[in-house]
């Protein structure tokens, strides 16, 4: 498999970085499966200058606001579909981004309770293929609610679809086979964000690391982030592995973490393609995020035996604040070279095709 070097991820990362933006904070307005069911709800239009919120809702409101709007529900599938609709809080999945929480549950961070904001005209909904439906909902802001950037969200689901499952291969006509019967439910929400004027506090907290998983393929490393802030929060810098004496580097990975939402804590994996070998290491991450840095430095790993082991924190202050600024400043130098490599191809290419149409162009001249 061909490695990618750290320069073109990071070329890459701001390729994306504008969708990213977008995505890390919409759940997908879409549901499809394969029984010809599609169905989704969105906005039904945009803030003027932001054609992205067309994909979610975004309002800027003072405490105790209330007022009313709407969304659309639509059926893009061959087949007639009922869908319960309900208010969710907004949660932080494995890796980043938002989710939902289930029907009746609530999440554990900042967005906790953020469904009660919302009451709707209607919770549940039939339509026919190619129906669509306004469903109005009216949003009421807590008096004492908090300045910050909370997250709620909107989700259609269909009823549960009973379906059996074979115990085994075989004939399935089989008597004798055993039968399971699984309820699906296919879900999609539309993200509702929240951003209550006041004093925006960014923080961070990298709460542990962990190797999750060792094996001929390589391994996986669990990074546990808090936003202990109020507002959305994404983070950039490095996983930094040296020897038990802090004194040789052995591997850099950059990190491109997604949105947090406020006060959650959620898990990271970060992927190595080789294993490590036995002996003992220190594992360290620095990221950098509006403007601040955060560290957790000096944990303890020990692998016997192809097992792993970590110990906790047994060294401290690896770095100084010159080292760390040397490890951003290196990976900032190496995308802007290959920018400039970009650029001087392109340059190059554009300069080799215009020779050659100068060149066809004589070559025809002279033949007529």
């Amino acid at each position: 498999m061909m490695k990618i070097s750290k320069s073109f991820r990071k070329v890459n990362f701001i390729l994306v970085f504008a969708v990213l933006m977008v995505l890390s904070i919409i759940i997908p307005v879409a549901a499809q499966t394969s029984a010809n069911i599609s169905f989704g709800i969105r906005p039904t239009k945009a803030l003027e200058g932001q054609e992205e919120t067309f994909s979610y809702f975004s309002y800027h409101l003072s405490p105790g606001t209330i007022f009313t709007d709407e969304a659309l529900v639509l059926n893009d599938g061959d087949e007639l579909i009922t869908l319960k609709i309900y208010a969710a809080d907004g949660v932080t999945p494995q890796n980043g981004g938002t989710d939902f929480s289930k029907a009746g549950e609530e999440s554990l961070g900042m967005s906790r309770g953020t469904q009660a904001w919302i009451a709707l005209s209607a919770t549940e909904v039939t339509l026919a293929p190619a129906e669509e439906r306004l469903i109005p909902f009216q949003v009421s802001v807590p008096a004492d609610v908090a300045a910050g950037q909370y997250v709620a969200g909107l989700v259609v689901e269909t009823l549960p679809d009973e379906q059996s499952l074979d115990s085994g291969e075989g004939n399935s006509d089989n008597p004798d086979e055993a039968q399971f019967a699984v309820k699906v439910v296919r879900r999609v929400g539309v993200a509702v964000v929240f951003d209550i004027p006041g004093e925006q506090v960014a923080g961070l907290e990298i709460e542990d690391i962990s190797l999750y998983q060792q094996d001929d393929e390589g391994s996986i490393f669990a990074i546990d982030l808090k936003n202990t802030g109020n507002i959305f929060l994404q983070s950039q810098g490095f996983f930094i592995v040296t020897d038990r004496n802090a004194e040789r580097v052995i591997t850099t990975t950059p990190l491109n973490f997604d949105t947090i939402l406020p006060g959650d804590t959620t898990s990271f994996f970060v992927p190595r393609s080789a294993r490590f070998a036995d002996g003992k290491y220190l594992l360290s991450i620095v990221l950098e995020y509006e403007g601040k840095r955060a560290t957790l430095e000096g944990i303890g790993m020990n692998i016997k035996n192809g097992q792993h082991q970590i110990e906790g924190q047994v060294f401290d202050n690896i770095f100084t604040p010159e080292e760390i600024e040397v490890f951003f400043e290196t990976e900032e130098k190496g995308s802007s070279f290959v920018w400039m490599l970009i650029a001087g191809v392109s340059f190059l290419l554009a300069l080799g095709v215009g020779g050659f149409v100068y060149w066809a162009g004589g070559k025809k001249e002279k033949r007529a």
